[in-house]
C-alpha cells in the first residue's frame, strides 16, 4: 500500500511539475487559434452570475477578437496594438493601448509571447471545481500589476494544448472558459482582428469620452453619450474610492436623504466609503428618462459588492447640467 502510494505521489508531482514547460510549449508551437467557447462566471458562494457563449480567434503577438453571441452580443479585439471594448447595449466602445493595459488583461496570456513580463507563473494541481479529467495540466498565472481587476487565471492544458481556463477576481469571483472545437496554427490574416465602427457608437478613449462618429450630427446621441460617461464615471470614482471625484460629481444643492445639510452627508459618505475594504459598483440596463435641455433622469440597475456582502438594487440619479457640467440633485434607490 506504501509502496502504490508513493508511486501515485511522483506521479502526481511529475506532472505538477510539467504545467509552464507545456504552458511554454503552446506559447512557441501554437502561433494561432480558433474555437468556440462558453463562459460562466460565479460569485464566491458558487451562485451563477453570468452564462455567455461565443466563438474566439487569436494570432501571435497580440491579436485576438472574442464575439459573443448568447444572450448578447458584444465585441473584445486586439488588433496587436489597440484593444477595443464593444458594448452593444450601449453602443459604446472603449479603446486602450495594448502596451497600457498588457499586465490588466488576462486575454494577452493567450495571445502574448513574452507571458513572464507581466505574470508570475506556478505549477499547480487542479483547482478546487476544476476539470475532472486527469490529463488536464494546470498553471497558475498571478499578475505583476497592481490593480489589474483580477488575483489569479489558471489555465488549463492538454498535450500542450489551452483546453480551459479560470479568472479570479477580487471578490472571488471566478470566471471559467472552457474551449470547444478548437483548431491550433490556422490560416488567419490581419484584418481578422480589424474593429469595424458601426455607425451611431460612441467612443471612449483613454478615459475620455468624444463626439458620436455618426455621419450625420445627432446632439440626442451626443447628449446620450455624455450621460451614460457621467453614470460610468459616477460607479467608477466609487468602486475606485476616489471620494473628491466621487462627491465632486453631486450638486451643491443636492437633496441629502433624511434632509440632512449637504457637508454633512458629505462627511458620513466619505467615512463610509473609505471605511470599506474593497468595493466594486456595476451598473447596467441604462436608461435615460426625463430628457430636457438641462435634465435628465437616468436609471439603471446597480451591483454593490464589498467584501461583506453583494447587493442588486435599482437606482435614479436627477441630474442637472451646471457651467457644463452634469451633477446629481437627487438620488433613489429601490429594490
Amino acid at each position: 500500500m506504501i509502496k502504490l502510494f508513493s508511486v501515485f505521489l511522483i506521479f502526481s508531482l511529475n506532472v505538477s511539475a510539467e504545467g509552464i514547460s507545456d504552458l511554454n510549449a503552446f506559447v512557441s508551437n501554437v502561433s494561432s487559434m480558433s474555437s468556440e467557447f462558453s463562459q460562466v462566471v460565479l460569485d464566491k458562494k458558487g451562485l451563477k452570475l453570468q452564462d455567455v457563449e461565443g466563438v474566439m480567434l487569436f494570432k501571435r503577438p497580440n491579436k485576438f477578437r472574442w464575439d459573443y453571441l448568447k444572450p448578447y452580443q458584444n465585441q473584445i479585439i486586439s488588433d496587436g496594438d489597440r484593444l477595443y471594448m464593444y458594448d452593444q447595449d450601449l453602443r459604446q466602445v472603449s479603446i486602450n493601448p495594448i502596451a497600457k493595459v498588457g499586465g490588466s488583461t488576462p486575454l494577452l496570456i493567450i495571445a502574448g509571447k513574452n507571458i513572464e513580463k507581466y505574470f508570475i507563473l506556478k505549477n499547480i494541481e487542479a483547482p478546487v471545481g476544476g476539470e475532472a479529467n486527469q490529463n488536464v495540466i494546470w498553471v497558475e498565472a498571478i499578475p505583476k500589476e497592481e490593480g489589474a481587476g483580477f488575483t489569479k487565471i489558471m489555465l488549463g492544458l492538454i498535450e500542450n494544448k489551452l483546453s480551459v481556463m479560470k479568472i479570479v477576481d477580487a471578490f472571488e469571483h471566478i470566471t471559467t472558459i472552457s474551449f470547444k472545437n478548437a483548431k491550433f496554427n490556422v490560416s488567419l490574416t490581419d484584418n481578422d482582428f480589424l474593429f469595424k465602427l458601426p455607425n451611431g457608437v460612441d467612443v471612449v478613449q483613454n478615459g475620455g469620452t468624444s463626439n458620436n462618429l455618426s455621419t450625420t450630427p445627432n446632439p440626442n446621441k451626443n447628449k446620450d453619450a455624455e450621460l451614460i460617461a457621467f453614470a460610468n464615471d459616477w460607479a467608477n470614482a466609487w468602486s475606485t474610492k476616489d471620494i473628491d471625484l466621487y462627491l465632486s460629481k453631486y450638486a451643491q444643492d443636492f437633496k441629502a436623504p433624511n434632509g440632512d445639510a449637504l457637508s454633512l452627508w458629505q462627511a458620513s459618505r466619505r467615512q463610509k466609503i473609505l471605511s470599506q475594504g474593497k468595493i466594486l459598483v456595476e451598473i447596467e440596463d441604462i436608461k435615460l428618462i426625463t430628457k430636457v435641455e438641462n435634465f435628465a433622469r437616468i436609471q439603471f440597475k446597480q451591483r454593490y459588492t464589498s467584501d461583506k456582502m453583494s447587493e442588486m438594487s435599482n437606482k435614479s440619479l436627477l441630474v442637472k447640467k451646471i457651467d457644463g457640467e452634469w451633477l446629481i440633485q437627487e438620488e433613489i434607490s429601490g429594490k
